[in-house]
């Protein structure tokens, strides 16, 4: 009978820290995975328009200082500000560019 008892609490050690090893390694519920990434999106969204009303900001600037001009002068202010605008919006799109 003590063979029995000593194999029985054996056995009941054994599984329990097998057990305990086990839920110490739990995987994460997927609703805990989901909201990291919905984050990770949420935050690379806030950064692209920050970059984006920065350029903007810059072009609002630059046609500013195009409306105390005349004529054609005028004209090319306005052309190089929306050049410049242009080209940095397509330098703020490239990491993002699939390729």
């Amino acid at each position: 009978m003590g063979r029995a008892i000593l194999v029985a609490l054996g056995t009941g050690a054994f599984i329990t820290s097998a057990a305990g090893i086990t839920l110490g390694m739990a995987v994460k519920p997927p609703t805990a995975m989901a909201h990291t990434e919905l984050e990770r999106v949420r935050i690379a969204q806030e950064a692209r328009a920050a970059q984006r009303a920065e350029v903007e900001t810059r072009y609002l600037d630059a046609r500013g200082r195009c409306e105390a001009l005349g004529g054609r002068k005028r004209d090319d202010c306005f052309i190089s500000a929306h050049s410049l605008r242009g080209r940095a919006l397509l330098e703020i799109q490239a990491p993002y560019a699939r390729g």
